[in-house]
């Protein structure tokens, strides 16, 4: 499974990596065990929790991987430039236009929205709250354990839970949405992890990408949101799309006669 959690030697291994990230496909791992001061097992054991088969995998999706051409960008910008570039594409490239579709139908056919997110998720979640607002729709976000787990216990089978995590396994999340799930509530999860366990959840899942290559200099969760911003942003175009042609039906069976 990918994105599983470092221990400290390896956080600091996939930190050295990431600094040296122009310079790894022409680096051995033993020359990158080096530069980190630990031992080539570790380096392997880092790469493989990143989602990669080994070092060498990891080496060559690297090679393969060109930094975009933007003059008056340091080299390192144009890495985290690459970044951002490489979650947008692939997120993009691997949106189901099936889940999107169930998804949009089940947003039109809900009598009142649940927005369960936390940390910086919570502000892609208040996006998606005042875009459905914008539609009429009953709808509330939550973004704290309590909260999400006592409203959880107050659904039922009209009410829809939306759920927007990044690794889809935070623990309090998922015990909120098991409890509106035994309520008999349908549920869409927002997620950039396809076996995670909001995914299987899910009666409808959006998945984004993470790029794994990512740093993070702090002990707190600060990764990018980009993947659910996007999901976002494509499902709300597309249920935009589907309430034209909702609303353009029903003129044309009811005109509106001056």
């Amino acid at each position: 499974m990918t994105n599983q959690k470092l221990s400290n030697a390896e956080s600091y291994t996939w930190q050295i990596i990431q600094e040296h990230y122009k310079q790894v496909p022409k680096l051995s791992i033993s020359e990158i065990a080096d530069l980190a001061h630990v031992s080539i097992s570790t380096v392997n054991r880092t790469v493989k929790k990143k989602g990669y088969a080994g070092y060498a995998d990891f080496r060559y999706s690297l090679e393969k991987k060109e930094l975009p051409q933007i003059q008056g960008f340091s080299s390192e910008v144009l890495v985290a430039i690459s970044k951002n570039e490489e979650e947008l594409l692939y997120t993009i490239h691997g949106i189901s236009a099936e889940s999107i579709e169930n998804a949009v139908q089940l947003i039109d056919s809900a009598s009142e929205i649940l927005l369960f997110a936390q940390g910086l998720s919570a502000n892609a979640a208040k996006e998606m709250m005042k875009k459905l607002q914008l539609f009429h729709k009953k709808v509330n976000l939550y973004s704290e354990s309590a909260e999400m787990l006592y409203y959880a216990n107050f659904t039922n089978a009209k009410s829809l839970v939306i759920v927007l995590s990044l690794s889809g396994e935070t623990d309090e999340i998922i015990k909120a949405l098991k409890a509106a799930k035994q309520k008999h509530a349908v549920a869409i999860g927002l997620t950039v992890s396809s076996n995670s366990r909001l995914a299987r959840l899910a009666d409808v899942s959006l998945v984004g990408y993470k790029s794994p290559l990512e740093v993070n200099y702090f002990d707190l969760d600060v990764h990018s949101r980009l993947p659910l911003y996007i999901l976002v942003r494509v499902l709300f175009d597309a249920f935009s799309i589907f309430q034209k042609k909702e609303n353009k039906k029903i003129l044309e069976r009811f005109p509106i006669h001056f």
